[in-house]
């Protein structure tokens, strides 16, 4: 996606937060924005399917630092709380 400037949204898409991974609460869904990570982490989460534009479901997180565990077309997938931290998405409020 292209990034403007403020001012430049439509009514729709004021109504989306960004958010990490790790700050999404269990059972909230959105769209994958933008992954920050080198090309091995990258070239890794579009392996497992996960990749901007891609809608997921935090299934679960659990306490202090640990694992993440989305669904992504009907799969789950778990990741370390560092990658899923790296992981931006764009949430309803």
């Amino acid at each position: 996606m292209v990034d403007r400037g403020p001012g430049q949204f439509n009514e729709e898409v004021s109504k989306l937060k960004v958010v990490s991974l790790v700050e999404m609460k269990t059972g909230q869904s959105g769209r994958v924005k933008r992954i920050y990570g080198g090309k091995g982490m990258v070239a890794r989460l579009q392996a497992l399917g996960l990749h901007p534009g891609k809608k997921l479901t935090k299934l679960s997180t659990f306490f202090q630092r640990g694992p993440v565990v989305v669904e992504i077309d009907r799969s789950r997938v778990a990741m370390g709380y560092g990658r899923a931290n790296r992981i931006m998405v764009e949430v309803e409020d």
